[in-house]
């Protein structure tokens, strides 16, 4: 693989880019310590996708925003196989996952609608910021010089 050389950033040059967002809630709290990293970046990738649904007034009868998101763009976003694509949606899902997205299906040869659910939840307790949890001696271990070897009974 050849080595790429890239360029330093300088003065306010990384203002210029636009970034995919990630809610931090995500990585901290203890309900989602079960989603994959990939489902997570996929949520944010879901989340910006629903700002241009926004844009284009996708609202159902209920008001509730919809995206279009197909498996081939999430294949393509994430640079992974179409299996790998199924399974993060899958984990995020209503039905097989979390409950982040609920997918409803329009029928033959069209895509899925995704609705997209709001991941502040009151019930999943985000871990205290800036309090130092003092460390349990219950769940330390102790280990002696041990080789390979087996221990002499």
């Amino acid at each position: 693989m050849q080595k790429i050389q890239f360029e330093y950033f300088r003065g306010m040059e990384a203002e210029q880019y636009s970034f995919y967002r990630v809610p931090k809630v995500l990585f901290t709290a203890e309900c989602f310590k079960s989603l994959s990293c990939e489902a997570k970046v996929l949520y944010g990738l879901i989340l910006d996708r629903m700002s241009l649904s926004i844009k284009n007034r996708w609202f159902d009868e209920e008001d509730r925003v919809y995206i279009i998101f197909t498996v081939e763009e999430i294949m393509d976003l994430l640079g992974c196989a179409r299996q790998k694509a199924i399974k993060n949606i899958a984990e995020l899902d209503t039905e097989k996952g979390i409950g982040l997205i609920e997918k409803k299906r329009l029928g033959l040869g069209k895509p899925n609608v995704i609705y997209v659910k709001n991941f502040m939840i009151h019930d999943c307790p985000e871990p205290e910021q800036n309090e130092e949890q003092p460390e349990n001696a219950g769940n330390t271990q102790k280990y002696e010089n041990q080789s390979s070897r087996s221990l002499e009974s």
